[in-house]
């Protein structure tokens, strides 16, 4: 992978005027919405939905769960971490898994240009959910929307342009930092785009020391493992590597989210106001209740939770 400090150190430079051709070409029409079920659930087998084609329904169900997973910049929908999850999550059960591919927006180091798409390609997926459940007999209660980086963003643009339903649950993965700290709440993630918003920190900080996502509280859950700015592996030879190497902490986000679908620990964390009263030993107790990060939170509580995981897989340390 390449650098994403370098990425976007030079992505800060670059207006959306200055893109490259192949960006200049590319536009909604080539975002892309990958359907994988139990039915079709090779790598390979999924199958493009499109809103006002019922043909392309293909094996949708709409009484399954609906779980919609976005990347962020420099990826794309048909690999990595989305085509991992999708795996995962139909082990686990009979699941629509739609990836949502906008790779031809977000390309390095292109980081402005993906910035202004982000909006655009929210507003595009929330009609395409609307006609789902319109057309395909979606159920809202089983929707959830699951966002890494700058798709943390995208989900909190589609939770404020549903038309037909209010959606319940946004896991925002380490939501992007560079030109969202000074956003309004409208232009990014935060707590009012869903019933259930849960955020899993894990480079959250400046550029300048090593970090690219948002740091500030944005959910109704805002989960800190290990402080949430570095993690454990991440940052041998100093803060900056964890960057320089491919971004590590931020992508242990989708690691840990992926992980905690069939893992066989927990990401069990408690309540604590910051790193240093939890590493102190001051945050021991459950309080209101501790909470286990990821797919299987619990959504009846709310606040700021910390934890421990491992340097290496399985990250998890259960109890």
């Amino acid at each position: 992978m390449v650098s994403t400090l370098l990425l976007l150190l030079v992505g800060a430079m670059v207006t959306v005027t200055a893109a490259p051709q192949h960006e200049l070409r590319a536009s909604l029409d080539d975002v892309r919405f990958l359907l994988w079920t139990r039915s079709n659930s090779g790598d390979s087998e999924c199958l493009d939905l499109i809103k006002g084609d019922l043909y392309s329904l293909g094996h949708f169900n709409g009484h399954d769960p609906t779980v919609v997973l976005i990347h962020g910049f420099s990826s794309h929908g048909y690999s990595g971490w989305p085509v991992h999850s999708k795996t995962e999550l139909l082990k686990l059960g009979s699941y629509n898994v739609i990836s949502v591919d906008w790779g031809m927006l977000a390309v390095a180091p292109w980081y402005p240009a993906a910035v202004n798409h982000v909006s655009e390609v929210g507003k595009l997926t929330a009609q395409l959910l609307d006609w789902l459940h319109e057309a395909g007999g979606m159920q809202p209660a089983g929707v959830q929307i699951v966002g890494h980086s700058l798709g943390a963003h995208v989900a909190g643009v589609i939770g404020q342009n549903l038309k037909n339903f209010r959606l319940p649950f946004i896991t925002g993965m380490d939501p992007a930092g560079p030109d969202f700290y000074n956003m309004p709440e409208s232009s990014r993630l935060d707590k009012t785009d869903a019933d259930f918003v849960q955020i899993i920190h894990t480079n959250g900080g400046g550029v300048a020391e090593g970090c690219v996502g948002l740091k500030d509280s944005l959910g109704h859950v805002d989960f800190y493992p290990n402080g949430g700015d570095h993690q454990p592996g991440c940052t041998v030879g100093g803060d900056w590597m964890d960057l320089l190497t491919g971004g590590c902490s931020h992508g242990r986000s989708h690691e840990y989210w992926m992980e905690s679908i069939n893992g066989q620990l927990s990401f069990l964390s408690r309540p604590c106001s910051d790193w240093g009263s939890y590493t102190a030993g001051g945050c021991t107790g459950c309080g209101q209740g501790c909470l286990e990060m990821g797919f299987h939170v619990d959504r009846s509580l709310s606040g700021t939770y910390y934890l421990a995981t491992n340097r290496n897989k399985p990250f998890a340390q259960g109890m």
